[in-house]
């Protein structure tokens, strides 16, 4: 083929693809563009803001702008990959868009070291250093503090889920300049009744350095058959010279003595019952041979057998009321009377005699008495008197009427108020955290110099100013 056609054939062929291309250019389509990025990344909990799309429908010299739709979302609260599509429709035409957002987590933890200074061990080991790690997604993630030493340093790091590392270096020293902890297995003060056997608890030794298990030198001993006070010492010392020791009493004493009340008498005194309580109270006070006073009640019916209990293990029976009803037994001295009469039956049923001890609800200083009747105390005080009763108030009270529910409280209650003559310790029977305390009260008054004894008509009496 010679130059002229070749010429003519590339006019041609240049001729045809300038026309589809201006056919091209003249067509008119949907165009659909992101603004911004197809890929965003975004840190968890920052704000996300849609940069949207640009979409019209024509050619490239003339553009109509159209509506279009987006599907999708994006949680910035939680980790993970979300789409946001567009899609733009027109003249029977669609055409759609994707953006990728990524929710990611860029936040280092937060570590707080609370140590001023460190140190470590002579023989290497780290010590118990206080420091704390946050993070803004996995919480508090102290437990995953790596401490290590790197040469000259001592270096803790923290690494989320997200790999995100916070790392802090401190200088340190060499040196153990903190003593042991010893802490005693059981009870610091124990009390035990001649014959009993001592069981030896022994210490927990911590050291911040080394290892004290067998480490540590006891010294004393007790003899349960012979009544006194014993001490037993446990000391310990670290490979540094550190040195800790603690000590443990053992106190051993006879049972309570059955003497003539004189001075440093106790009686421990009961109302309200017998109830759910009782018993396991009368068990208390025979492994002791403690007798005390009940005064008793007919509230709980189902536990009435313990009132015979009392009597025959050699504890006052004394009256309280019988209906434990204020606005009755207050309400006239023939309501009084009744109400005394009807459990004076009932301990002469269930013990086979009669008491004369008597113990007013409320006491003989109670106020509430006033609701039902001006000056019923002092009439009923007398009469009672008159009739051949005595009457008891207390001089220690154990505050377990309302003012704690507290055991320990108790036993403090009655033990720092001890009287040098004699004690009238008003208890309840029906309150079981009352009961719990007996045994420790005991403990303390028999190895302090107090014997314990029931009420009888010789007795003090305790008298408490009538209000009413």
């Amino acid at each position: 083929m010679n130059k002229k056609k070749l010429m003519i054939l590339a006019i041609i062929l240049g001729s045809l693809l300038l026309l589809c291309g201006l056919v091209l250019v003249l067509k008119k389509d949907i165009k659909l563009e992101l603004n911004g990025k197809a890929n965003i990344s975004i840190n968890v909990n920052d704000k996300y803001k849609d940069e949207k799309v640009s979409a019209c429908y024509g050619n490239m010299f003339k553009c109509k702008k159209i509506s279009y739709t987006t599907f999708g979302n994006v949680d910035t609260t939680k980790i993970g990959t979300y789409k946001i599509r567009y899609r733009a429709t027109y003249n029977k035409k669609s055409k759609s868009v994707t953006r990728t957002v990524k929710v990611v987590d860029k936040n280092k933890p937060k570590l707080t070291i609370n140590t001023k200074e460190f140190s470590i061990c002579p023989n290497g080991k780290l010590k118990n250093y206080d420091y704390k790690a946050e993070d803004n997604l996995d919480g508090e993630i102290t437990d995953k503090v790596n401490v290590k030493v790197e040469y000259d340093k001592i270096v803790f790091t923290i690494q989320d889920k997200a790999k995100n590392l916070t790392k802090k270096t401190f200088d340190y020293k060499k040196e153990d300049s903190e003593a042991p902890k010893i802490t005693l297995n059981g009870k610091d003060n124990i009390y035990l009744l001649v014959g009993d056997a001592y069981n030896e608890e022994g210490v927990t030794v911590t050291d911040d350095c080394d290892d004290l298990a067998d480490k540590v030198k006891t010294t004393g001993t007790v003899d349960t058959s012979k009544p006194g006070t014993y001490t037993i010492t446990y000391e310990v010392s670290d490979e540094a010279g550190n040195n800790a020791k603690v000590t443990r009493t053992v106190t051993v004493y006879n049972k309570n003595v059955d003497v003539t009340p004189s001075e440093k008498t106790i009686y421990l005194t009961f109302d309200d019952g017998p109830g759910p309580y009782t018993a396991r109270l009368l068990d208390i006070l025979k492994k002791y041979n403690v007798k005390a006073t009940f005064f008793v009640t007919n509230q709980y019916p189902a536990y009435e057998s313990m009132i015979t209990r009392e009597a025959q293990e050699g504890h006052s029976v004394a009256i309280h009321t019988y209906t434990h009803n204020y606005s009755y037994v207050y309400s006239s001295v023939e309501n009084y009377f009744a109400d005394l009469n009807n459990m004076q039956e009932k301990i002469k049923r269930l013990t086979g005699k009669e008491t004369r001890l008597v113990r007013f609800p409320g006491g003989s200083s109670n106020t509430i008495s006033r609701k039902y009747s001006s000056g019923i105390m002092s009439t009923l005080a007398n009469e009672l008197e008159a009739r051949g009763y005595k009457y008891f108030d207390w001089n220690v009270v154990s505050g377990d009427a309302g003012d704690t529910t507290s055991t320990s409280q108790i036993i403090a209650n009655v033990t720092s108020n001890l009287r040098s003559s004699y004690t009238n310790v008003l208890q309840h029977d029906v309150k079981g955290y009352s009961v719990d305390a007996v045994e420790a009260i005991i403990q303390y008054g028999l190895t302090h110099g107090y014997h314990f004894a029931p009420l009888d008509v010789t007795s003090p009496g305790a008298h408490q100013r009538i209000n009413n």
